[in-house]
């Protein structure tokens, strides 16, 4: 019902008197409902002389929720709605993080007893209320806050499409709040089990398809779709997830490259971005390729994939390079051949994808065979030495690989194969100049 609401309410003013002056005149049976109940807590307020403001209201509210073990849905749906209305209101402190515990206990106890007979307004509001309570708690302390998170992951993935909407945006706004690392690790490994979860299902239903079957389907099925609302979810909160605990989700994320809904190989994609982005924000490095060699997979078989998902991995590619070139050098040297052939692959398709596709391998070239190059020059003990040599079969095989496409095309290559040798030609040619002037300087 909040939704409906054109302006927001005054923190300074009566409540039930702003209500009563925007619905007296509403034939609406919520409005109605809802007007009944912001007077009936008016006036209990009053009997006890205490004041009209926000908090009063919201402690008057959960009592009466508190002491009635069932309401009928209606007047159920009127009270928590109040709530939801009510509750912003309280100034930052309004609340003692001891009441607010108790406060999220009561609602959830409403959730969990009611089940599915609540509206899906009547959820929204309550999974609302327990998300604004949650800042009132000691975010110090995890099982002061355990219960509520839980129940706002719970309904991360409910099937009506507000209610979850709510509830994952409640769950990140608890991601911004918290300052303990010991807190957000524990948040953050919650997630870990709700994906896991979502993605053994949905591995175990999507092993007992055919392949016929999967081609068949133009939407995700049923027992998809909870992984897909994961996902989503991992998009929102993937900057605050504990940095130990998001590569773990990385790998689960991962998993899901076995499927073959193009639908939620968009979505993985996406996910696995926002974790990338994260990554970088956190100044942290990938751990393994395995990551990298599902992206190469997937732009090489192009034509068996969505293409706007295959340019998507193609972007991706490039995000992984250099977390890989930010921590493991010999990693990144190994893919660095592998990347640039299939992103190479995609230079001969029509127009905005072969365009795209030099954007981002033109990137690549940039920002790692200079670097290649550059540390060629600068090793110096046996095991560098070795390692030099990797180093130069990658330059060779980088190289072989726009060899091999240049032989592999009829007639003149176009604008983008063309563009993508010269940039491969320049960055070669700064890097060779940049090691003679090194050795000049050293000698």
């Amino acid at each position: 019902m909040e939704e409906e609401h054109a302006e927001p309410f005054k923190e300074g003013s009566d409540l039930c008197q702003q209500l009563m002056d925007r619905y007296a005149n509403s034939a609406a049976p919520q409005h109605r409902h809802l007007l009944a109940t912001a007077a009936a807590l008016r006036s209990n307020l009053a009997a006890e002389s205490l004041p009209l403001t926000p908090p009063a209201y919201f402690a008057a509210a959960i009592s009466a929720l508190d002491a009635t073990e069932a309401l009928d849905p209606v007047a159920l749906s009127a009270l928590v709605s109040f709530m939801s209305i009510a509750l912003p209101l309280v100034p930052p402190g309004g609340i003692t993080a001891p009441k607010s515990h108790e406060a999220a206990e009561i609602l959830v106890a409403v959730l969990t007893r009611e089940g599915e007979e609540l509206g899906a307004a009547c959820v929204r509001a309550t999974v609302k209320c327990l998300g604004v309570l949650i800042a009132f708690c000691d975010l110090e302390d995890w099982d002061g806050i355990k219960l509520g998170f839980e129940t706002l992951l719970k309904f991360s993935i409910c099937k009506r499409p507000k209610v979850r909407r709510c509830a994952q945006e409640s769950v990140e706004k608890v991601f911004k709040f918290i300052r303990s690392s010991t807190v957000t690790k524990e948040a953050s490994k919650l997630v870990l089990s709700e994906l896991k979860s979502c993605c053994a299902l949905a591995l175990k239903l999507n092993a007992l398809r055919t392949v016929d079957e999967c081609k068949e389907d133009k939407v995700l099925k049923h027992e998809h779709l909870d992984v897909l609302h994961v996902l989503n979810l991992i998009n929102l909160i993937a900057p605050y997830l504990s940095t130990k605990v998001i590569l773990k989700v990385l790998s689960e994320v991962h998993k899901l490259f076995s499927f073959m809904f193009s639908e939620l190989a968009r979505h993985t994609l996406k996910t696995i971005e926002a974790i990338f982005e994260a990554l970088r924000i956190k100044n942290k490095v990938l751990e393994t390729e395995d990551v990298v060699v599902s992206l190469t997979s997937f732009v090489s078989l192009r034509d068996k994939n969505p293409l706007d998902a295959v340019i998507l991995a193609a972007k991706l590619l490039r995000l992984a390079m250099d977390l890989l070139y930010n921590g493991q050098s010999s990693l990144w040297v190994k893919n660095l051949p592998p990347v640039c052939r299939s992103v190479m692959g995609l230079l001969t398709l029509d127009g905005n994808t072969a365009s795209q596709a030099s954007s981002i391998l033109n990137d690549v070239l940039k920002h790692h065979i200079s670097p290649l190059s550059m540390l060629m020059g600068t090793d110096q003990t046996s095991h560098d030495s070795s390692l030099e040599g990797v180093k130069a079969d990658a330059i060779k095989s980088t190289c072989a690989v726009f060899e091999s496409a240049l032989s592999s095309i009829d007639g003149i290559p176009n604008e983008h194969v063309l563009s993508v040798i010269s940039v491969l030609f320049l960055e070669l040619v700064e890097a060779v100049t940049g090691v003679d002037e090194e050795c000049r300087v050293g000698g």
